[in-house]
């Protein structure tokens, strides 16, 4: 089981956001932060784990599309056609492996968590589901379905996520967009008709 991060690698983290983001984007990070340590306890989760993975999870956002698939590269993570048309859906698991590299971060279920932030993933952990949601419902966040997604996110992680999914894919199609081919498996995996290779715990 993996323990709560320290005082100082939770500092660490923030001085990471702080470094590499925007006064913007790093206002959009500490709100995500403050709604998963939030959804963390409402849920029974570790809520400073919750925290360092919000405080990670947008570090590499703004590194701009060709770094992001020169890091990925470098790092021998996975990239395929969305991500190659699609860079920026690379943020969450490049932003898991500087967090690795640079601050020493071991716990993977963090780790997972940031990687999964963006797209989603059959069989996320807990922890998952609530940065997922986290960077969906911030205070900032403004869109038709956002308060019922909030509502459902204080009772039933699934349930939210799947209404974000819903949303997430009638919103592609609306616009003519493919969605990604994680976020379709996650759904499936959500509303039971498709079980995950290797269900995760926290």
């Amino acid at each position: 089981m993996d323990l709560p991060p320290s005082k100082t690698l939770l500092a660490d983290a923030r001085r990471l956001a702080e470094t590499n983001l925007s006064k913007a984007r790093l206002g959009h990070t500490l709100r995500v932060a403050q709604t998963s340590e939030r959804l963390a306890k409402a849920h029974g989760a570790d809520p400073e784990r919750a925290l360092l993975a919000a405080l990670i999870h947008d570090a590499t956002r703004e590194i701009g599309g060709t770094n992001l698939l020169h890091l990925a590269e470098a790092w021998d993570l996975p990239v395929g056609r969305p991500e190659r048309e699609s860079p920026k859906l690379l943020h969450g698991p490049v932003a898991a492996e500087l967090a690795r590299r640079e601050l020493g971060v071991t716990d993977e279920g963090v780790l997972q968590a940031v990687r999964e932030h963006t797209v989603a993933a059959p069989g996320m952990s807990d922890l998952s589901l609530i940065l997922y949601l986290a960077d969906k419902i911030e205070p900032a966040r403004d869109y038709p379905s956002v308060e019922r997604i909030r509502h459902l996110a204080e009772r039933d992680l699934r349930a939210a996520a799947t209404e974000a999914l819903r949303r997430s894919v009638a919103y592609n199609e609306k616009r003519g967009k493919p969605t990604h081919p994680d976020s379709l498996r996650a759904l499936a995996w959500l509303e039971g008709d498709e079980s995950p290779d290797e269900p995760r715990s926290d």
